[in-house]
């Protein structure tokens, strides 16, 4: 009977090891459940948020567009703008060319206004010499 009883206890070992090893692996089948669940519900989660910054993405590129059209609009209008301080640089050049043109020439024609008076005033200290003479030679005469 020590047999049996032996047998006994090992069977009553190999079940007890049994149990075990079935509450082992049922908590590990839950743990992994739950695990897989966890990660099904992030995997949602994620996909939620990927579908929002797609969105926001979307948003910002077409600001980003929309921004770069106005810098392209901007910077057409101060193309324009050099463009015709350029012309008005050259114009102010040219009309300062003219203005120095004509005070030289301002200067040329004063010289010879001034010339021409004191060949004037020669000319008209001669003709009162000579009336002078004259009107003495009348008193003569």
């Amino acid at each position: 009977m020590e047999l049996l009883t032996e047998e006994n206890d090992k069977l009553k070992e190999a079940m007890n090891l049994i149990e075990r090893n079935i509450q082992r692996a049922q908590r590990k089948q839950d743990l992994t459940e739950s695990n897989a669940r966890d990660l099904e519900y992030q995997k949602d989660v994620l996909s939620e948020q990927l579908v929002i910054m797609s969105e926001q993405l979307c948003n910002k590129s077409e600001q980003l567009s929309s921004a770069s059209k106005q810098l392209e609009r901007k910077s057409e209008q101060l193309r324009n703008v050099f463009e015709q301080k350029a012309e008005q640089d050259a114009k102010l050049g040219q009309l300062r060319q003219a203005i120095e043109q004509l005070r030289e020439e301002k200067v040329k024609d004063l010289g010879q206004a001034d010339k021409m008076a004191k060949e004037l005033n020669g000319e008209y200290f001669l003709v009162g010499v000579i009336a002078g003479v004259i009107s003495w030679l009348n008193g003569f005469l």
